[in-house]
């Protein structure tokens, strides 16, 4: 089931290799030439608000010229642009390149999800999103920890991001496969989502603010707390592969209890494992990793449960305008995440960061047990199997839920017949 993807799958591996290290190097490479964190988390920013601009735009893109030119456009650029950083550091340059690098980022996914969707159906798309979501987390991390092969302020690092970027595009290019059709428009109606499920919608909410501030604000913290570049490899890995490693038990465990219970736990656990990290201070390298595995755990899984969250109050044809709300939501309260923290930072100095991650999954917390309280859930069972949805997607990775393989296609906001 997966040849008709095969090639898409592998151009998909060696774009994220080469994010991977592109996250991880930029925040690091912005702190060594003397950037504030006030400035390295705007920086954070803008590139989520390019994220969110591309989710938006991208379709008219993939309309007018097609799928492959639409990802050898933009995977060209994002490569044009990583030389750029390195050729141009100064702080409201990178301000506009990380805004570009969102938008470009944000379109190759939806360009990549919507292929895909296209050439699975409902017996194949459960098993194509889940390798394509493990593709993302693996190739990530991979990615990462390409920031040990050289220095961090030199040309080697930028060079690899931009040749992986290129390779990317040979075996999309190669491909004989027909291209799909057009990619549909967002539709957003954050009215009836937010009637639909407030405790789904509060969970991308708290998700974007703590996930977007760790994001582009990480490396910075482990840089503060005197990690040199091989141990500020493995927190960030660590961190991701305990999103990795939770977020399916937890999701099977939501299958069976009130989600919004699995919510409440893991954003408690998440709040605490913050205030120790800020707390204990000096740690050995094993205690901080054991923290930084389990707070991904906590923090890394919960947009994927608020999500089926929100989906089980939706009717299946709502499933894809539920997940589109909730991806922007998360996407806009990442960028102002990342500001925000970086002003905690600038406070409270490294330690900042889980100061303001403690409370934002504190008000999470408070939310949950507020909506637990006026809100009781039947006693019948009747939630939706849940399924894993990396948050670094973009809407169309929801048409690859199999769930709404029967139902016809819905109008969107401005036709006829729309909600």
């Amino acid at each position: 089931m997966l040849i008709p993807v095969a090639a898409l799958l592998f151009s998909d591996a060696l774009l994220l290799i080469g994010h991977g290290l592109q996250l991880t190097l930029l925040p690091v490479s912005a702190e060594l030439l003397g950037f504030s964190a006030g400035q390295i988390g705007l920086m954070g920013s803008t590139y989520y608000v390019g994220f969110v601009s591309g989710c938006l735009l991208t379709p008219f893109l993939v309309r007018r010229v097609g799928h492959i030119r639409t990802f050898a456009i933009l995977t060209s650029t994002y490569s044009a642009l990583v030389l750029l950083f390195y050729s141009l550091p100064y702080a409201f340059v990178w301000l506009i390149l990380r805004f570009t690098v969102g938008f470009a980022i944000s379109g190759l996914y939806m360009t990549i999800e919507s292929w895909l969707s296209e050439r699975s159906n409902s017996q194949t798309r459960g098993t194509i999103l889940s390798v394509y979501v493990v593709i993302n987390m693996s190739m990530t991390m991979v990615g990462q920890q390409l920031l040990n092969l050289a220095d961090p302020l030199g040309q080697t690092l930028f060079i690899v991001v931009a040749i992986l970027l290129s390779l990317a595009l040979i075996p999309v290019c190669l491909t004989t496969a027909m291209a799909p059709g057009p990619i549909s428009n967002v539709q957003i109606d954050l009215r009836k989502v937010l009637q639909l499920s407030p405790a789904g919608v509060a969970g991308a909410v708290a998700t974007g603010l703590v996930t977007g501030a760790f994001w582009s604000l990480g490396p910075l913290y482990a840089r503060g707390i005197g990690m040199d570049t091989q141990s500020l490899t493995l927190f960030l890995s660590v961190v991701v592969l305990g999103g990795a490693v939770f977020q399916l038990p937890l999701g099977r465990l939501s299958d069976h209890y009130d989600r919004r219970i699995v919510l409440l736990y893991t954003a408690v656990a998440g709040a605490l494992i913050s205030a120790l990290l800020v707390v204990l201070g000096d740690l050995p390298s094993w205690a901080l990793a054991l923290l930084a595995f389990l707070w991904g755990g906590c923090v890394m899984t919960q947009y994927a449960i608020s999500l089926a969250h929100a989906n089980d109050r939706a009717a299946p044809e709502d499933f894809v305008m539920v997940g589109s709300v909730m991806l922007l939501s998360m996407g806009l309260f990442s960028a102002v995440g990342s500001f925000i923290a970086s002003a905690f930072m600038q406070w409270f100095g490294p330690n900042g960061l889980f100061v303001f991650s403690a409370i934002c999954l504190s008000g999470f917390v408070a939310v949950l047990a507020a909506r637990r309280r006026i809100h009781v859930l039947p006693v019948l069972d009747e939630t939706e199997p849940f399924r894993a949805v990396a948050p670094t997607t973009t809407p169309m990775s929801f048409e690859l839920d199999p769930r709404t393989e029967e139902h016809p296609d819905f109008p969107y906001e401005g036709e006829e017949g729309a909600p």
